[in-house]
């Protein structure tokens, strides 16, 4: 490794003081070259103690080249672009406040890059929960709505099925992909206001169109902590609403033939979720509860849709 940052790594946060400080300390525990990799902790106008304890950790740890930044807009893709716009790496990565990388992490999204056709590189997130009980209904796919990431490869594969391109908490791109094709959408990623999603996902699929290579690569973990508010229902419910809305984000289209389109297209697709939820009731299949809210999602698009179709600000009130 040279002396030049190689790595920009982007840490978004907000109102998560205690959960940045193990982000943080994992990534103080990097095994690449201090000198090859710089850390944006990007504070999206945080109202706790957040600022004090980057600062603190600055102060803390000077062999860390470690700034923190305030970005005021509030939503992950605000905070994620203005990360983007002080990186000084030829490889922007993000992670989230809530993750901690392993000590490898860098090192393998280094070694991921080293193919020139790859653009984007992404990898396992694995939930920890931090020795508390998990409930009976998050044994399956369910997981995946507190953040669970994985793909059965043991070895770095390309991919480009949407439902295969990494996730938020762990992805990385060449800067120069960012020249490219722009920047994440605003209108679609959380923020205080809403609970949207597929920010980054809408941004990898523009990436692989682009004729960059996406690369998953099982060695550029990270654990994602779970809270015990998230171990409830309503949560699961908060995050499927958001992945609906998202949807009916991602799909509009001024059209009406094609708004009617996908009003057809949501109400086939519930139904077909709605009787596979009717099979496994009927089976007394034991994780019933996942196809309940496959179904539940899908059918929330219904009304999401009406509802911003009356009012484009639908989601920010």
């Amino acid at each position: 490794m040279t002396s030049q940052v190689q790595i920009s790594l982007v840490v978004t946060t907000y109102n998560r003081e205690k959960l940045l400080l193990n982000c943080l300390k994992a990534i103080a525990s990097q095994s690449l070259e201090r000198a090859s990799f710089e850390v944006l902790v990007v504070d999206n106008n945080s109202r706790d103690n957040t600022k004090q304890v980057v600062l603190d950790f600055i102060e803390a740890h000077p062999e860390l080249n470690m700034q923190y930044i305030l970005e005021t807009v509030q939503g992950t893709s605000w905070a994620r672009n203005c990360g983007v716009a002080s990186a000084k790496g030829e490889i922007v990565c993000f992670t989230e406040d809530d993750a901690a990388p392993l000590p490898n992490w860098l090192e393998a999204i280094a070694i991921s890059f080293s193919d020139q056709s790859v653009g984007c590189v992404g990898g396992p997130i694995i939930l920890d929960y931090q020795g508390q009980e998990k409930p009976p209904y998050l044994k399956g796919d369910l997981q995946g709505l507190l953040g669970q990431f994985k793909l059965p490869y043991s070895e770095p594969t390309f991919v480009s099925s949407w439902k295969d391109l990494p996730w938020g908490g762990n992805m990385s791109f060449r800067k120069a992909v960012f020249s490219e094709i722009g920047l994440f959408r605003t209108d679609l990623g959380p923020s205080a206001k809403r609970r949207l999603t597929a920010e980054e996902t809408e941004f990898i699929a523009r990436v692989h169109k682009r004729g960059w290579k996406v690369l998953y690569n099982p060695n550029v973990e990270i654990r994602h902590f779970v809270p015990p508010e998230r171990l409830n229902k309503s949560h699961l419910y908060h995050v499927s609403r958001g992945l609906a809305a998202s949807h009916v984000v991602l799909t509009d289209c001024p059209k009406p033939a094609k708004v009617l389109r996908w009003f057809a297209s949501d109400i086939r697709y519930a139904t077909c979720m709605f009787i596979q939820l009717v099979w496994a009731i009927v089976r007394r299949k034991e994780l019933w509860f996942d196809d309940y809210i496959r179904f539940w999602s899908v059918a929330m698009r219904i009304p999401i849709r009406l509802n911003y179709l009356l009012d484009s600000n639908y989601f920010e009130k």
